[in-house]
């Protein structure tokens, strides 16, 4: 197949209204996802939340809700045509940019296909099995770095994904105050009282997404160094050292408004998601 009968094959696949309409009920589950996240946060603030603070620990929260099962199902549905949407947007997309741009454009598309597909896993997973498959992020992500720290030159690797996720919440933050996400949004979300109000949630909520991933990245990076996988941690473990910091609860606070700033923001791309 040459490239351009892939790119073609691509663009008709995302213009397909069935994928392009359940692509948009993907963007709310997503955006679901970091509301609850948020909750979780608050609770953090205030001491332990019921659940792990990550997306596994809100899709468990979801599971536990009246039809949470069904929302489950309804979620992964939405995930799955959102890692259809991002793989088209890999194979032709980001056609309004050139060169290394185009190239980074359609590299962050297939990280998302991926992200996507793993929250669209679990959901699936919780469904079938429960809020008990999913586990501790904590525990998770020491159970990963323990074993990547015994492979010949571990630390090495370890600190390369510490540095990766860094770099991953330095970019979200300059996103924030770049715009450059505006590019999803249609025209109508990007003037007039809509336009200012999905700037504020966008802005917001990258920053403060920015934040809390440069935090994971930092404590995988001190695992590295130390040779200790108990200093790694997911999202609740970073989220918790911020906590623990002066004034950490209003620290806190701050964050989870700033996640729940952009879950509504992705909630938004229901009506004014752009085709690019």
């Amino acid at each position: 197949m040459t490239s351009r009968v892939a790119t073609q094959a691509a663009d008709d696949a995302k213009d397909h209204p069935a994928i392009a309409w359940t692509a948009r009920l993907g963007f709310a589950g997503y955006g679901l996802v970091y509301l609850l996240i948020a909750w979780l946060t608050v609770q953090l603030a205030f001491g332990r939340p019921d659940e792990s603070v990550s997306g596994q620990g809100a899709l468990a929260q979801l599971s536990q809700q009246p039809l949470g099962g069904v929302l489950l199902w309804i979620v992964a549905g939405g995930f799955a045509a959102l890692v259809v949407w991002e793989l088209c947007q890999t194979i032709g997309g980001h056609r309004d940019q050139h060169g290394l741009k185009r190239v980074g454009g359609r590299a962050a598309s297939a990280g998302r296909a991926v992200v996507f597909g793993a929250l669209g896993f679990t959901a699936a997973r919780i469904a079938v099995n429960g809020a008990g498959s999913s586990g501790s992020s904590s525990s998770r992500e020491e159970g990963f770095t323990a074993k990547v720290l015994d492979l010949p030159y571990g630390p090495f690797l370890v600190g390369a994904i510490g540095v990766g996720l860094v770099v991953y919440g330095i970019c979200s933050i300059i996103g924030g105050f770049t715009d450059f996400w505006r590019k999803q949004i249609d025209v109508d979300g990007r003037t007039g009282t809509a336009g200012k109000v999905i700037s504020t949630l966008a802005r917001t909520g990258y920053v403060a997404r920015g934040i809390a991933f440069g935090i994971v990245g930092g404590l995988v990076v001190w695992a590295a160094a130390t040779h200790d996988p108990k200093k790694s941690g997911g999202l609740d473990e970073a989220l918790t050292t911020l906590r623990d910091a002066p004034a950490g609860p209003y620290l806190l606070l701050a964050v989870a408004i700033g996640l729940a700033c952009f879950g509504v923001f992705n909630m938004a791309k229901v009506w004014f998601l752009r085709d690019v």
